[in-house]
């Protein structure tokens, strides 16, 4: 029997807000979306075992998140164009993935902001920290507490309005300041204005914390930018716009996609600025204090809480109803302490594991990950296969704007994405072995998820909500998930 937490659970993970729920990746060789990296199948590469806590030098730790950041489109996940400014830049994401080690194949839970960035500051899956949606409320510990009460200082500063401090992930931090999207070239300044006298004293360890909201839409890159790669034509990357794609796809030929995709992408070099600055400040700030540089004083992470569908499946261009690859891969680049110059790590694993193998050393083991939409729709991937599971049949997929558009799941279906990196060719008929352990597999993972504590009841202010569906997000109502959406065992599947 589940318990009722679990049960209020389901009914108050309808809301699929900020962009994430899933652990999927890049984009095809050849297709619309951009140059494929192809999975490599390896996955017995064991990752540094360096622990934070128990090096010999104190070092801080500092995270630089991107929102809706797509692995596939940047160039060292294989992507065609130069997103990730010039790798001759200091702290650019190109330098960056030179300087340090970058993760292959690294899934987020959801494709939705606050569930996966709940599972990344606390090692946990959404059903277990306790949000499924973008307006809950994450209740576990995270890590931020964790280093807090050992001392740490702790600063953030987060440009997306689902990050809010109602959100749970505040806990930790000494300050906590949401920098909205109007104001997110300014972002950067105000936590360099924050670290700098932790920097300087260097009496106590600090984890910082940057959030950037670009490319999240509206695509609106800086000025400077536009016509790197977007096609000059008169069409917006706003809401509106990618909402009419979905439902009116007959009314934008090829160069209107690739005009959007291309908006797409400058609004990650104008992310990349964001980077350089924040980085490149803290790199002085470390030096000016007489300490070196930034890496010789931290351990550096770089990810994005999930990516954006870029029309891969049924013409749909942004991420709150997706779980593929193009929305749940994300990208990872790890720098400073052991971590090695210029290495690539091919091993898969879930955004929970990332903070626990950094700070605490803990190798990820090997197998599968998991990413969901609430509680209705799933994936499971190893290092080569995917299986993408709706055990109900709901054909009209996730309950997220725009509603009266379906996004169809298949009930269950299989990916090869050593052939098939966008996911999109079922092989589940000639592959029934895998199949069925994929199934049992995520079956046994759901049955045995730690669901503990009380069901988040946030209420939302008027402005609150209204930013959020502005952002193109639900922001009420239950996805009446029931037992009947449970995940099969292989025996279940029946072919």
């Amino acid at each position: 029997m589940r318990s009722a937490f679990y049960h209020l659970m389901l009914l108050a993970s309808l809301t699929a807000c900020s962009g994430e729920q899933g652990n999927a990746g890049g984009g095809g060789a050849g297709l619309e979306s951009g140059q494929a990296l192809a999975p490599n199948i390896a996955n017995s590469v064991e990752m540094p075992s360096y622990s934070l806590l128990d090096a010999p030098t104190d070092l801080d730790l500092v995270i630089v998140s991107i929102d809706t950041l797509r692995a596939d489109r940047l160039p060292f996940y294989g992507g065609a164009n130069a997103t990730g400014g010039s790798v001759e830049e200091p702290w650019s994401l190109s330098w960056l993935a030179q300087q340090g080690t970058v993760l292959e194949q690294v899934w987020a839970p959801a494709g939705l902001t606050l569930p996966s960035f709940g599972s990344f500051w606390t090692g946990l899956a959404p059903l277990e920290h306790g949000t499924t949606t973008n307006h809950g409320k994450v209740r576990a510990q995270n890590f931020a507490m964790q280093l807090a009460d050992q001392g740490w200082i702790n600063h953030a500063v987060v440009s997306n309005g689902v990050l809010n401090p109602s959100c749970g992930l505040r806990r930790g931090f000494l300050t906590y300041q949401l920098s909205t999207n109007e104001q997110e070239e300014q972002a950067s300044a105000k936590l360099l204005s924050k670290t700098g006298k932790t920097v300087a004293r260097g009496q106590r360890r600090s984890l910082m914390w940057a959030h950037y909201m670009a490319p999240h839409q509206p695509y609106t890159p800086k000025a400077e930018h536009v016509g790197s790669f977007s096609k000059g034509l008169d069409v917006a990357g706003d809401r509106e716009t990618l909402e009419q794609l979905f439902a009116q796809p007959e009314s934008f030929d090829a160069s209107a996609r690739e005009h959007l995709r291309g908006l797409y992408d400058e609004e990650i070099l104008t992310a990349n600025d964001y980077v350089v600055e924040f980085l490149g400040g803290l790199d002085h700030q470390y030096q000016n204090a007489g300490r070196g540089g930034l890496l010789d004083n931290a351990i550096v992470v770089v990810m994005s809480d999930h990516g954006e569908e870029l029309g891969d499946h049924q013409n749909y261009f942004m991420h709150a109803k997706s779980i593929y690859r193009g929305v749940t891969q994300v990208p990872l680049m790890v720098l400073g302490g052991d971590w090695p110059q210029g290495e690539r790590q091919a091993v898969s694993l879930a955004l929970a594991d990332v903070l626990p193998m950094v700070i605490f050393g803990k190798q990820p083991q090997p197998g599968y990950s998991f990413s969901s939409w609430g509680s209705r729709f799933f994936v499971a991937r190893d290092a080569r296969w995917t299986l993408m599971h709706n055990p109900s049949g709901n054909l009209l997929g996730p309950e997220a704007p725009p509603l009266d558009v379906p996004f169809h799941y298949p009930q269950v279906a299989l990916y090869d994405r050593q052939l098939d990196p966008l996911e999109q060719h079922d092989v589940a008929a000639e592959n029934p072995q895998v199949t069925r352990q994929m199934l049992d597999a995520m079956s046994t993972w759901y049955r045995q998820l730690a669901i503990d504590g009380e069901a988040p009841i946030v209420e939302l202010s008027d402005d609150e909500r209204e930013q959020l569906e502005s952002l193109g997000y639900a922001t009420g109502g239950s996805d009446g998930a029931t037992d009947l959406d449970q995940p099969w065992s292989g025996e279940q599947w029946n072919r």
